[in-house]
């Protein structure tokens, strides 16, 4: 009877953490770098918030002004790996922001972005998982907070604040340290310069039948 009860609890064990190595969702508190919260939507599983700009940006009007490290002091992450993150948001901006459609009559904006959390995975404990469970468990992430400001104004026009683990689906992912964060890097610019691009209201209608 007590070995049964003990596989149960081992598979129920299992369970619980085959479950958490497939769900992306990573809760992130608000890390008072944005300067304001109070317009941002939250997503329906709290994993992120966002808010779209309401007017067009014009492209060529873009800078990014800073792309900073605003992740808890940690001894696994190098000088080397940090920067090397922060220069992959800078630049996936960059090049969303250029791919926008031109706006001439839109406002001249400046972007703010910072890394807030990063996690990383043992490739050797995935390792290790994958040939007990045929999984690997450790997952990896980054959460972020990005905004553009109105460059005469201050004003905040577009913001996300965002948590993202890798799913499971990114299955090579889960066997290189940073490759976790980097997918969270760059699906956070890709989704902030989408807030960029208002979409008209007859293209809402049209989407929505």
């Amino acid at each position: 009877m007590k070995s049964f009860q003990t596989i149960i609890a081992i598979a129920a064990i299992a369970a619980i953490a085959l479950l958490s190595a497939c769900s992306t969702v990573m809760t992130s508190a608000k890390s008072g770098y944005l300067s304001d919260y109070g317009a941002l939507v939250e997503a329906p599983d709290a994993a992120s918030a966002s808010r779209a700009s309401a007017q067009a940006i014009d492209p060529i009007q873009v800078s990014i002004a800073e792309v900073v490290w605003r992740v808890d002091s940690r001894t696994d992450i190098g000088k080397d790996e940090r920067d090397a993150l922060l220069a992959q948001l800078k630049r996936e901006l960059q090049q969303g922001v250029l791919a926008l459609p031109a706006s001439p009559q839109g406002r001249p904006v400046q972007i703010r972005a910072a890394i807030t959390r990063v996690e990383t995975v043992s490739p050797a404990l995935n390792t290790v998982s994958s040939l007990l469970l045929f999984v690997p468990l450790d997952r990896g992430g980054a959460a972020l907070e990005i905004e553009a400001l109105d460059l005469q104004t201050g004003r905040q026009l577009a913001a996300l604040r965002l948590g993202y683990f890798a799913p499971l689906s990114e299955l090579k992912a889960r066997f290189s340290k940073l490759a976790p964060a980097e997918i969270a890097v760059s699906k956070a610019a890709g989704d902030f310069v989408s807030l960029l691009n208002p979409v008209p209201d007859a293209d809402k209608k049209t989407a929505q039948r």
